[in-house]
């Protein structure tokens, strides 16, 4: 596996650049409901995966407007490709191999007992934001029996209003508390899929009808 190795002078300069230039030439504005202010820490965020956007908007936001440390795991392959992710807080995994995998959540761990916060995908790849239903692997199941910690479920919806451009919304649900170490990994899993992808719908509809909810945070 490949460790992250944040560095501030690279995230000050990356913030920045995603602020003035890389955000505002592809999105005509990106949005913040919900719970974005969290104060518990450490959590695991859990987050759809839609778009390569994804983690770059998530970054921008943890980086402005959330407390703590943020993490991020991805897939191997694309931190390769992108090796500038592990300055940002990314470090990978690699599901090919068993032992990689136990090496990422061990990683992970440690995050967060250090009073870290960590993100996952946990549909394990990039998938169309309307494809149902939600199906987690298990690795959420393990981790949250390794360190049962609160998660926030955050999901993402990309889509168009009258101008060019699309706009992208972030929705932040209240932190869930249970007793994880007395369900199944699998349990575990199916639950918080049921629960993000219900969030999904919800957020998605707001947009469909119409309802307008101020955002709390703005980010482009």
């Amino acid at each position: 596996m490949i460790q992250a190795e944040k560095k501030r002078w690279f995230i000050k300069l990356f913030t920045a650049y995603q602020r003035y230039h890389l955000l505002p030439r592809n999105f005509e504005r990106v949005e913040a409901t919900g719970h974005v202010q969290v104060s518990e820490k450490p959590a695991i965020y859990i987050a759809n995966h839609s778009s390569w956007w994804d983690g770059l908007l998530i970054f921008q936001i943890t980086e402005k407007h959330l407390n703590g440390n943020h993490y991020m795991l991805m897939a191997q392959e694309g931190l390769e490709k992108y090796r500038f992710f592990r300055k940002l807080g990314a470090f990978s995994i690699d599901k090919t191999r068993i032992r990689d995998v136990v090496a990422s959540l061990q990683y992970a761990r440690q995050l967060l007992e250090g009073g870290n916060n960590v993100w996952l995908f946990p549909q394990g790849q990039i998938l169309h934001q309307d494809q149902r239903p939600y199906v987690f692997e298990t690795g959420i199941g393990y981790l949250l029996h390794q360190m049962p910690v609160p998660v926030v479920p955050v999901t993402l919806h990309y889509h168009f209003g009258e101008e060019k451009k699309p706009i992208a919304s972030l929705h932040f649900g209240e932190p869930i508390h249970e007793d994880w170490e007395s369900m199944t990994r699998t349990s575990v899993s199916l639950y918080l899929s049921k629960l993000l992808e219900e969030q999904a719908d919800v957020h998605k509809q707001t947009i469909i009808g119409g309802q307008h909810i101020e955002p709390q945070e703005q980010i482009s």
